[in-house]
């Protein structure tokens, strides 16, 4: 019983501390821990900055016929790796997409390797399930992300923003946003109040006072 509570108590604070740690990772579709009814085409991996793939892997967790999505993504399950194309690798850019083949019902992990723009080493991993009863829908939704937050920082065509979550998609988090070629006037100070768009190259489209 006491290995069982201290396994729940790890599990929650690892999953409760996922929107709130500082991640090289934007967002990704589909969404870490969704339950999704159609199997989706591609993913997508959104850096904060730009970054190299260096290493992809995407698999199935199996396990006696069976699988468990938090079991999945605890990494004690057997997993049935799926071969991707490797066109993907070694191209620097925010925004990663990645085809994937068409998959069955079951529960998805992937596991990432890449550089940062500094040349460091990051790395992470996501999971999904797709299931008849699945209820989120991947957040392939709308193209443009909508919140609101407090200024922190403006420097040059760049606003620092410290942000609740922006839909089901991404956590909340303080994070720095291009504004370059949007034609936004630049008249604001820090302490402001703002509601603003981005879209899913995590580039501010609009954005005014509160």
């Amino acid at each position: 019983m006491k290995k069982l509570l201290v396994l729940f108590f790890w599990v929650f604070f690892t999953f409760s501390n996922l929107g709130h740690a500082h991640s090289p990772v934007g967002f990704v579709i589909p969404k870490n821990g969704s339950v999704i009814k159609q199997a989706p085409e591609k993913m997508e991996i959104v850096f904060t900055a730009p970054a190299k793939l260096i290493k992809l892997e995407f698999s199935r967790v199996i396990s006696n016929g069976k699988s468990s999505l938090i079991g999945g993504l605890l990494g004690s399950e057997e997993l049935e790796a799926i071969d991707l194309d490797k066109s993907h690798l070694m191209k620097e850019a925010k925004r990663h997409v990645i085809t994937i083949p068409m998959l069955d019902v079951g529960v998805y992990k992937t596991a990432w390797r890449a550089l940062s723009e500094d040349g460091h080493a990051i790395k992470g991993e996501f999971g999904f399930e797709i299931s008849a009863e699945g209820t989120d829908l991947s957040g392939l939704g709308g193209e443009l992300l909508a919140g609101e937050g407090k200024i922190k920082r403006v420097r040059g065509s760049k606003i620092t923003i410290k942000h609740g979550a922006l839909g089901d998609l991404m956590p909340a988090m303080t994070m720095e946003y291009d504004v370059e070629g949007t034609g936004i006037e630049m008249d604001f100070k820090r302490g402001d109040m703002v509601v603003f768009k981005i879209n899913k190259d995590l580039v501010i489209v609009s954005i005014q006072t509160k």
